[in-house]
C-alpha cells in the first residue's frame, strides 16, 4: 500500500516538485497549502478511519504557526512521524531546533531525492502505528460575558478596581490602557445570571462612568471547522504553559484585543486566529461581528508586530483595537 504524506507549505512550486518527485518514490502526496487547509484535511482522514503517514511540516506558514499546528497533529497521530522544513533555520535558537529535530528538520532548499531518503529511514526506525482517538475534555457548563468599562475619573478608579476584583463570579478583572479602563470577564451558570448579575451588581457600582456587555458565544461554524477548533483548543490549554502562569510572569506582558470582523468571513477567521501565535485565549461575541482575545509577549513591541503582521493584515478583518493590559500597582 502507497505510504500517504501531508505535505504543508505556503510555497505552490516547491509543493508541485515535491509532490511530483515523492510521487515517483512511490508515495501519495496530499499538498496543504496552509494551516487551516491542512486542519480541515485532517479532519476529513479522520472521518474517513485514514491517517498520515508522514507530515511534512513548514513552519512559517501565512496563517498558522507551523510548530503549534505540529503539537495539533501530534496530539491527533502521536505516532506518525514529521518532518519540519524551514528557510529561516538561522533564526532558530537550539532549543527550537532540538524540538523540532525529532524526528527531522531540514533546511531549504532541498529536492525529492534527499527528502524522500529521509522518509525511508525514518518509516523503517518507526514502529507500526496505533490509531488513537483523541478525547475530548469534559467542560463545565458554563457561559461567559466581557464587561468593559470606564471609571468616572481617577479618584474613583482604585477602590472600584478592588470592589470588582473581589466580586463573585468574576473571573478576570484587568485594569488596561485605551478608551477603556477596566476589563472584566465574569462567568456564572447560565447567560440569564450572567446578564441579572451585571444589570444588577456591577452597574450599581459607585465610580462607573459606562460599561459595555458583551456575551461570549460560539460562532456559527461547519462541522469540520469545529472538530478543528476542539482539537485545537485542547492543544494548545495541554502543550502549552498555564494560562495563568503566562499571566502571573513579570517577565511577560498581556494585551487584550478586540478584533471586528466581516461576518462573511468569520468562519474561516475564526480558527486562525484562535491558532495565531501568543494567543492565550479567543472568544466571539455574541450578537456582533467582532472577536476578543488575549494576547501575550516579552514586551508590548512583540504584540504590536503580531496584530501588525499577522490580524490586521487577515482578509475579512476591519479593525483591531488593542488594550495593554497594566500592572494596577504601577499607575
Amino acid at each position: 500500500m502507497q505510504k500517504r504524506i501531508l505535505l504543508v507549505d505556503d510555497e505552490s512550486a516547491l509543493r508541485r516538485s515535491l509532490s511530483l518527485g515523492l510521487n515517483q518514490f512511490g508515495y501519495d502526496v496530499e499538498p496543504c497549502e496552509n494551516g487551516l487547509t491542512a486542519l480541515n484535511t485532517l479532519e476529513a482522514y479522520k472521518q474517513n478511519d485514514i491517517s498520515p503517514d508522514v507530515v511534512i511540516l513548514d513552519i512559517q506558514l501565512p496563517d498558522i504557526n507551523g510548530k503549534k499546528l505540529g503539537r495539533i497533529i501530534k496530539n491527533r497521530y502521536p505516532d506518525t512521524p514529521m518532518f519540519y522544513i524551514t528557510g529561516y533555520a538561522e533564526e532558530l535558537d537550539l532549543a527550537e531546533i532540538e524540538e523540532l529535530q525529532a524526528d527531522g528538520l531540514l533546511e531549504k532548499p532541498f529536492d525529492a531525492n534527499e527528502l524522500s531518503g529521509k522518509i525511508q529511514s525514518v518509516l523503517e526506525s518507526h514502529p507500526p502505528k496505533k490509531e488513537t482517538v483523541v478525547q475530548e475534555r469534559d467542560t463545565a457548563k458554563t457561559v461567559s460575558a466581557y464587561v468593559l468599562i470606564s471609571a468616572e475619573n481617577d479618584e474613583e478608579f482604585f477602590p472600584l478596581y478592588q470592589k470588582l476584583y473581589f466580586t463573585d463570579n468574576v473571573l478576570y478583572c484587568d485594569a488596561v490602557r485605551g478608551d477603556k479602563d477596566i476589563f472584566l470577564l465574569i462567568q456564572a451558570d447560565s447567560a440569564d445570571f450572567c446578564e441579572k448579575y451585571f444589570n444588577e451588581a456591577i452597574l450599581s457600582m459607585k465610580g462607573i462612568k459606562s460599561a459595555e456587555y458583551l456575551p461570549v458565544g460560539v460562532p456559527v461554524l461547519n462541522e469540520n471547522i469545529r472538530q478543528i477548533i476542539n482539537s485545537a483548543g485542547i492543544t494548545m490549554f495541554e502543550d502549552m504553559p498555564g494560562m495563568n502562569k503566562i499571566r502571573d510572569n513579570k517577565k511577560s506582558v498581556c494585551s487584550y484585543v478586540v478584533v471586528d470582523v466581516e461576518r462573511e468571513y468569520l468562519a474561516n477567521l475564526y480558527p486562525v486566529l484562535k491558532l495565531t501565535d501568543n494567543v492565550l485565549y479567543c472568544d466571539y461575541i455574541s450578537g456582533h461581528a467582532s472577536v476578543i482575545l488575549m494576547l501575550y509577549g516579552t514586551q508590548f513591541s512583540e504584540i504590536d508586530r503580531i496584530i501588525e503582521k499577522k490580524i490586521s493584515r487577515l482578509e475579512g478583518v476591519i479593525k483591531v483595537k488593542k488594550y495593554p493590559v497594566i500592572n494596577i500597582f504601577e499607575m
